[in-house]
């Protein structure tokens, strides 16, 4: 049988990854391994030590959930490994319906923090306009084609994607009632 400590204890190591992940991706552009790859070691091991070999599957399948969904998102060069290794992490602490859940939450929030980073720096005229040119091309030429960004442009710049990462997760957690459970059982040991 699982105990509260156990359970609540294994979020917040998942959020203590978040956040170092988050801050070192702000200040130097790379999610060290450590954290990425020591998350999936370590969320898996968790599930293991929990549910015994079908927990260990279960952290694996979560691991591979985070990592397929936002591979090919690399692949493309859309997001860096770091990220994708992040997700992964994620996945292994939350088990694959969950990281399911976390990833779209996770691009949602990227989304979001793309369009925010480009409202900030001036960059949505220049993307309306691309978008512009390429529905212009198919509807008149009948194909689809992709305008890249210009170098230098907002839209051409990364940023960092470890905090949609933590963002998605944190609201997953929320709406699985594991942060309102957490907070309550946290509380009631405070008393």
């Amino acid at each position: 049988m699982l105990d509260a400590s156990t359970y609540y204890g294994s979020t917040i190591a998942l959020l203590t990854i978040l956040v170092f992940a988050s801050w070192t991706d702000f200040q130097q552009h790379r999610i060290p391994n450590i954290l990425s790859l020591g998350g999936i070691l370590l969320g898996t091991a968790l599930h293991t030590w929990i549910l015994g070999i079908s927990g260990f599957a279960t952290g694996l399948a979560g691991a591979a959930v985070g990592i397929g969904i936002l591979l090919p998102f690399y692949l493309r060069g859309g997001m860096g490994a770091g990220d994708v290794k992040l997700m992964g992490a994620v996945g292994a602490f939350l088990g694959p319906h969950n990281a399911m859940l976390a990833t779209g939450l996770s691009l949602g929030a990227g989304g979001l923090l793309a369009f925010i980073i480009l409202a900030l720096r001036g960059g949505l005229k220049p993307l309306a306009v691309r978008y512009f040119n390429t529905l212009k091309w198919l509807l008149v030429s009948g194909k689809l084609s992709h305008q890249s960004p210009e170098p230098g442009e907002v839209a051409a710049t990364k940023f960092p994607y470890a905090a949609a990462i933590g963002i998605g997760t944190v609201v997953a957690l929320w709406w699985l009632n594991i942060l309102q459970d957490m907070t309550r059982f946290i509380f009631s040991m405070i008393r």
